[in-house]
């Protein structure tokens, strides 16, 4: 369920990050669209703020449950990934303190941003933010 719900966060912040992404680059120049940095820094405060639900600057497991709870009624199959979930929060809570501070948040971006990114190319175009969910390279 928390993957399904990293994913669906990561989907819903990416829905504003098309506006940074760029359609074509010049020849000769890097791929246009959105760093890993671009991507943290269009979509880690509204994500933070979003889970952080009593504002105290720490994720705490059941902040993440409820959120993950939210998505679950929207998709009937998450339910089914709760395993998972607990497996995700414990791997991303990497000073196990049992929360998860602004930066291990960052790092579930990085994962996200690295599951969009189809091509490892470092960028995410605007195609890679807009592809569905279930065609990220790298299942879980």
């Amino acid at each position: 369920m928390i993957v399904r719900t990293l994913i669906a966060a990561g989907a819903l912040l990416a829905v504003a990050a098309p506006a940074l992404a760029q359609t074509a680059a010049p020849t000769g120049q890097a791929p246009a669209g959105m760093t890993l940095q671009q991507f943290q820094t269009a979509n880690g405060d509204k994500m933070f703020a979003r889970l952080d639900a009593d504002k105290d600057g720490k994720i705490s497991p059941e902040e993440f449950a409820a959120f993950r709870e939210q998505n679950a009624k929207v998709d009937a199959k998450a339910a089914k990934a709760g395993k998972r979930g607990h497996r995700m929060f414990a791997r991303f809570d990497a000073d196990k303190d049992g929360s998860l501070s602004r930066a291990e948040a960052d790092k579930v971006l990085a994962w996200r941003f690295k599951r969009m990114d189809a091509n490892n190319d470092g960028v995410l175009t605007l195609e890679e933010l807009q592809a569905k969910h279930g065609k990220a390279k790298v299942g879980v």
